[in-house]
């Protein structure tokens, strides 16, 4: 069974997956994002990953991001060199405990119009004071890294 405050921040995981849609999608300009955002998560949110590739351009998409200007210029970059392969990313497996609620994803995606590549990933939300504080990521990088190591500099990648 779970709390007032565990449902409440459930209900802003919710509206902060709607609203971060509605940007990607172009509903909504990036001033209307940021002032949504102002109202679920903390001025001084950060956004990390337990991941640094080995590729530069991907390091931008799983770089720590502070603040929520930071973190729509990093939905914004992987926006434009992101494409996430229609049905994957659909969170599953939430588990929540007073200010943290964690969830896992299978996301299939291609970055640069390249190949794509399937990884899985838990993100984890922490919560103070009713707003999302930390925004962490936490994958194993083994398979974006077999498509777009280092090897990536050199060229496009195939598709097979």
């Amino acid at each position: 069974m779970t709390t007032p405050e565990e449902e409440a921040n459930l209900a802003i995981a919710a509206v902060l997956a709607a609203t971060t849609e509605k940007y990607t999608a172009g509903e909504i300009s990036a001033a209307e994002f940021v002032q949504e955002l102002t109202a679920y998560m903390a001025p001084d949110v950060v956004f990390r990953s337990n991941y640094i590739p080995s590729w530069e351009p991907l390091r931008p998409l799983f770089a720590e991001c502070r603040g929520i200007e930071e973190i729509v210029a990093r939905y914004d970059y992987e926006n434009e060199h992101e494409v996430i392969h229609e049905g994957s990313g659909m969170p599953f497996d939430f588990s929540i405990a007073g200010d943290v609620i964690y969830y896992s994803q299978h996301e299939t995606a291609s970055f640069f119009d390249r190949a794509p590549v399937t990884w899985d990933m838990i993100t984890k939300l922490s919560f103070h004071e009713t707003k999302i504080a930390r925004i962490e990521m936490f994958l194993d990088p083994a398979p974006i890294e077999a498509v777009y190591g280092t090897t990536a500099e050199a060229g496009p990648l195939s598709d097979g």
